[in-house]
């Protein structure tokens, strides 16, 4: 598989999510994000989301978040680590990665590993499917925390279970033709404090 070039993901971070983590739950860590509702018979919403953020690029960073398999939920053979998923990779998983361990306070440590890959170099549609399978007991089933970042646009999507995925960007500008075509997909719970940070950038001054 081709690996395009080196990606500084923490430097990315520092620079442009301060204090971000990769311990899920970004939309409630940043304050300039959207929270999609999945759900069981939607998984394909992720797809569609995927495919209109990244759809206009080449490439995109890949970010694994993995635990050691003691911490892993490990409830059969069926859940891998993104990069050893099966169907994913439709030619071959990413043999070289960049990584970092990652030693939280009062949280488990983790390793990240991640490459830049041509959009066309993983399934998309299949990666989201696993993520959904990890709670349903399907199969192929990714036990990872899965990542997508856009570094040009500055922003990151996270699917993190079947339930949901949240979208953060470093400005609000970014996420306004998502929200603007995908909004009644927003969370019910969250749509109130999502309308309130994005009507104003999409409701056209007087003139």
């Amino acid at each position: 598989m081709e690996i395009l070039g080196p990606f500084d993901l923490p430097q990315f971070m520092f620079s442009h999510f301060p204090c971000v983590d990769f311990g899920g739950n970004l939309f409630g860590q940043w304050p300039v994000g959207i929270q999609f509702e999945i759900g069981r018979e939607q998984v394909s919403r992720a797809t569609e989301l995927h495919e209109f953020i990244f759809g206009e690029e080449d490439d995109c960073i890949l970010v694994s978040q993995d635990w050691t398999s003691d911490d892993m939920d490990i409830r059969a053979d069926r859940v891998t680590p993104l990069f050893l998923t099966p169907g994913v990779f439709p030619n071959a998983s990413p043999s070289r990665f960049q990584t970092v361990e990652v030693s939280p306070f009062d949280e488990t440590p983790y390793r990240l590993n991640w490459a830049r890959l041509p959009l066309n170099a993983f399934n998309a549609a299949q990666m989201f499917q696993a993520v959904a399978n990890r709670e349903r007991g399907g199969a192929p089933s990714i036990g990872s925390g899965v990542y997508t970042i856009d570094d040009r646009k500055k922003l990151i999507m996270h699917m993190y279970d079947d339930r949901g995925l949240d979208v953060i960007a470093a400005d609000p500008s970014t996420l306004v033709p998502l929200y603007a075509r995908f909004g009644c997909w927003i969370l019910a719970n969250q749509r109130g404090k999502i309308d309130l940070r994005f009507k104003e950038l999409t409701t056209a001054a007087p003139s």
